[in-house]
């Protein structure tokens, strides 16, 4: 029997619906601090935080923005939102200060509650490698930025994390959709070329670890299996086990000492 066929953005949809409750007891939380540290968002801002997950960014955003700011806050997975709408409604400030919406963050121009020209901040982070066609989504998010706005924008490293890369093969090799986009990622400068090609301006590259301090993370092969069971659901484990084993011995025959370089 042929494997069903989804799009990348059906794929994300069921993949984060299952992350829902485990993801602000992962790394997400600490990256998240650090990365909206780098943003310098300033009372009175207008934010429109893209692929908002649980609301890391956001609830970082609404006490910066202070009373005469407004932070927007977009996702397309249900599961998602509703543990960021728990936390909306015990919080006095969240309640004041964000606007939470169920919506395809690919598809903007459909969405009734954004206004163009409107933001001098759009956030998107842990979110981009979702999207099969980055410069088009960038184009379009553009337009929703005031003169002056800023995109903050974060992308995978291009080899990095291994993992996800041997899952990638391996859902390609069961003939299914792998739902991350990342061929384009070549190295550091891939995304500058996006966005210059639609005539925007790089003010900023920073590189900044999953987790501060770790440096290159190591793996066993005792330790796949942990990793294998996180990255995956319960059915598709049985299905690609085999497959993502061989990925990983290669992996550590070919970096002779027997584990994986992750990170």
């Amino acid at each position: 029997m042929t494997p069903k066929q989804f799009s990348r953005f059906e794929q994300a949809q069921k993949s984060y619906q299952t992350r829902a409750r485990d993801n602000d007891n992962s790394w997400h939380p600490q990256y998240t601090t650090r990365f909206v540290k780098l943003i310098d968002i300033q009372p009175g801002d207008r934010v429109l935080v893209l692929a908002c997950g649980t609301g890391l960014e956001a609830v970082i955003a609404c006490p910066l923005v202070g009373d005469n700011g407004l932070v927007t806050a977009l996702d397309a997975a249900p599961a998602m939102l509703d543990v960021f709408r728990k936390k909306q409604a015990t919080d006095e400030i969240l309640s004041r200060r964000l606007v939470l919406v169920q919506h395809d963050v690919t598809d903007l121009e459909s969405c009734e509650h954004l206004e163009k020209g409107a933001y001098d901040v759009i956030i998107c982070s842990n979110a981009f490698v979702l999207f099969d066609d980055p410069g088009r989504v960038v184009s379009q998010w553009a337009g929703y930025l005031r003169r002056g706005g800023r995109l903050i924008v974060d992308i995978l490293h291009e080899n990095h994390p291994r993992q996800e890369l041997f899952m990638k093969k391996v859902i390609q090799q069961r003939g299914m959709t792998y739902p991350a986009s990342r061929s384009w990622i070549e190295s550091v400068h891939s995304f500058r070329g996006i966005l210059e090609a639609r005539h925007l301006q790089v003010f900023r590259i920073e590189a900044l670890d999953k987790e501060p301090g770790k440096g290159h993370v190591y793996l066993g092969r005792e330790e796949m299996n942990a990793m294998f069971d996180y990255i995956t659901k319960n059915q598709l484990r049985s299905k690609t086990r085999v497959l993502f084993e061989r990925e990983w011995d290669s992996a550590a025959e070919s970096e002779g000492n027997g584990n994986v370089k992750v990170s």
